[in-house]
């Protein structure tokens, strides 16, 4: 007698819904014929797979241990089926990707219209938020970041090592006068940043030679949210501690003067990551590679030039 192979894979959808009800919805079928298919498949192995109440059902120890055996040979199954379609070369299915919002608004909207002129049967779905997600929770294929990675067996590519820079609006110190060193920032108006993890104000850190010094500062204005901190800065509300890639077009146009008084911070990372696995799918590694070939090159993700500015007199 054959095996009922359509009653497993109701079974192992049962198992992992935890209800026939929702098995049946995610299948297409009646609870009926759900509940007809796993009675076909018990009385096929003479073992009882579930125990059944009203309201839920459980694995019975039976159950458990082959529901394990058929997860693994469907889980076989699925990557035949992966493996098969990218002998087509072409890429198929959804990229969940994670990023902080600057990074999403300023550098990935800007070049995605030409992914999807290469690869056009792949679909992407943004996850937005400042601190690194949970990749396994939340079932991220893919992310961009900086700092700690997120927790996990994780595979990261810097993309760039990012400068910070200290820098104000001209009509801020046009108004205040220009600080000639660290200890006259102290007598300035400061916009600061709250740790979006941690919650703690993240204090200004500057490298002399060999040395490192801190500036723990109370600020006119205190955000957990890196772009806003930029537009405080840009709008002259007082001197912030800025990334590079944010310095350098508002330099350029002429609306945000560098500070740099001899001094440099200690530069941050900045990465793509994602889930190490056996097999990364076709669709994740098209995406990382065009990500990381158009990141790399993006001119503010070079090395800063950003040169010290004489002060407004």
């Amino acid at each position: 007698m054959r095996p009922p192979l359509r009653a497993i894979g109701t079974f192992v959808r049962c198992a992992e819904t935890g209800s026939f009800s929702k098995a049946a919805l995610e299948l297409g079928m009646t609870p009926q014929a759900v509940s007809g298919q796993i009675k076909q498949l018990e009385d096929w192995v003479q073992v009882r797979l579930f125990h059944r109440t009203t309201r839920k059902i459980n694995l019975t120890e039976e159950g458990s241990s082959f529901f394990e055996h058929c997860k693994s040979g469907i889980d076989a199954i699925d990557d035949g089926i992966r493996a098969l379609r990218e002998t087509t070369s072409e890429a198929v299915g959804t990229v969940r990707l994670a990023m902080p919002y600057v990074i999403s608004r300023g550098y990935i909207m800007p070049i995605l219209a030409p992914f999807f002129d290469l690869y056009p049967r792949v679909s992407i779905e943004l996850i937005i938020q400042n601190q690194n997600p949970d990749v396994v929770e939340q079932g991220v294929d893919l992310g961009v970041g900086s700092g700690p990675m997120p927790k996990g067996s994780i595979i990261a590519r810097r993309l760039a090592s990012v400068e910070l820079v200290l820098c104000a609006a001209p009509d801020y110190l046009y108004r205040f006068g220009t600080p000639s060193t660290l200890e006259d920032i102290k007598q300035h108006r400061c916009v600061a940043l709250r740790h979006p993890r941690t919650g703690k104000i993240m204090p200004w850190t500057f490298r002399s030679g060999d040395s490192l010094v801190t500036l723990d500062l109370e600020g006119c204005l205190t955000t957990n949210d890196s772009d806003t901190q930029r537009q405080a800065v840009l709008s002259g509300i007082g001197i912030g501690q800025l990334a590079s890639f944010y310095v350098a077009p508002n330099v350029a146009a002429g609306k945000l003067t560098p500070l740099l008084m001899g001094y440099t911070a200690p530069p941050y990372h900045f990465f793509l990551y994602m889930l190490k696995r056996t097999k990364i799918p076709l669709k994740t590694r098209v995406l990382a590679d065009f990500l990381y070939r158009e990141l790399r090159k993006h001119p503010d993700f070079q090395p800063a030039r950003l040169r010290e500015v004489a002060p407004v007199s």
